[in-house]
């Protein structure tokens, strides 16, 4: 594969439980995309062929809020979100190694 990354980051909104706070964040592994499965399935499919480990970063709102538009308490956990991503850049990449960061959804508005 040509200019392979050598992890990929993914971002996207999680249906919170019962209990949780909304706009709480959660880190984890595997692709944190939404939907039937199939996209998810195919990029951990690719990723796991070329050995690139995926890390995921969700924010948790509740169903309503997936629709609607972004509550103030979600926006404001931008900051903490991308201080997370570039912790695991940092603990999980060497100098010169590159990341592909993917915000999933309407992660991809929030830097602007």
């Amino acid at each position: 594969m040509k200019n392979k990354p050598d992890i990929i980051v993914m971002i996207d909104a999680a249906l919170k439980l019962e209990g949780e706070d909304s706009g709480s964040v959660a880190q984890g592994f595997g692709a944190a995309i939404g939907g039937i499965g199939t996209d998810r399935f195919q990029i951990e499919e690719i990723a796991t062929k070329n050995n690139i480990p995926i890390y995921a970063v969700v924010i948790k709102q509740s169903v309503k809020e997936a629709i609607t538009l972004m509550t103030k308490q979600i926006s404001d956990k931008a900051e903490s979100v991308e201080s997370q991503v570039f912790q695991i850049i940092l603990e999980n990449t060497k100098p010169n190694q590159s990341a592909l960061i993917v915000g999933v959804g309407n992660t991809l508005g929030v830097p602007q």
